[in-house]
């Protein structure tokens, strides 16, 4: 009948392993000198906690600013390209506005026009062209 190494491996294995020695107490005598007692730093109720420093950077984009909501739209695969082109255009003229300004401003030009205000202003922001 043929050795069956698995079970000589756990058995070699239980050989080798050293078991942790148990802690003794150390009984605490008389002549043992008592530590000092340290003394905790005061702290006013009143004043301000400074809070520990968070790790990471900081959050200061628009998914941590309560202003913005995030929102899930779709948009025709060609339209996104040429709304991408043009924002590229407009970033090698010095004018920054990222996709979800440009969304925000031309939705809020839309409420205003359902109201009936001039939204002549509002757009002429958004656009490069000057009359």
């Amino acid at each position: 009948m043929k050795e069956n190494l698995f079970k000589k491996a756990i058995a070699s294995r239980k050989l080798t392993e050293e078991e942790p020695e148990p802690v003794q107490k150390v009984e605490t005598s008389q002549s043992m000198p008592a530590l000092p007692k340290v003394k905790e730093p005061k702290v006013d109720p009143v004043a301000p906690q400074a809070e520990p420093k968070k790790r990471g950077r900081p959050a200061t984009g628009k998914r941590s600013d309560e202003a913005w909501i995030g929102r899930t739209y779709y948009v025709k695969r060609e339209t996104d390209l040429d709304v991408e082109e043009m924002l590229l255009q407009l970033r090698r003229q010095g004018i920054e506005v990222d996709k979800s300004e440009l969304v925000d401003l031309l939705l809020a030009a839309w409420v205003k026009w359902q109201k009936g205000d001039n939204i002549e202003r509002q757009i002429s922001e958004i656009t490069p062209r000057r009359k």
